[in-house]
């Protein structure tokens, strides 16, 4: 019993030593990183091609920390924003629908078969 009676001295003299608490500061509990680089307001600008009817791209700015985030929409208020209306559709003509060969009727009757068989 020498092998059992080494492992439980071992555990009596680790509950011996003294418990020291450590706490870390709320700062440091939340994060690995540098806090207050995080913290800090960053500029992100997101472009978007021209498609449709905008000929010109778009381009949104926002400022983004981790705290908060500006609203886009009240930094760009010198900027117009396209409209439906400001776009302009080309007239599209309407094509006359094309008559039906005779000569492809043999082949649309098979096909007819087919799918019923």
């Amino acid at each position: 019993m020498g092998l059992f009676d080494g492992l439980f001295r071992r555990g009596k003299q680790a509950d011996a030593q003294p418990s020291k608490d450590f706490f870390l500061d709320p700062d440091e509990a939340k994060t690995y990183g540098n806090i207050e680089y995080m913290r800090t307001a960053k500029v992100v600008k997101k472009t978007f091609p021209a498609t449709g009817g905008a000929k010109e791209e778009v381009e949104v700015v926002e400022l983004v920390s981790s705290i908060e985030k500006v609203n886009p929409e009240a930094q760009n208020k010198g900027k117009p924003e396209p409209s439906v209306s400001d776009v302009v559709t080309p007239p599209v003509e309407e094509q006359e629908r094309r008559r039906s060969d005779p000569s492809l009727d043999l082949f649309r009757s098979m096909a007819k078969d087919l799918r019923r068989g």
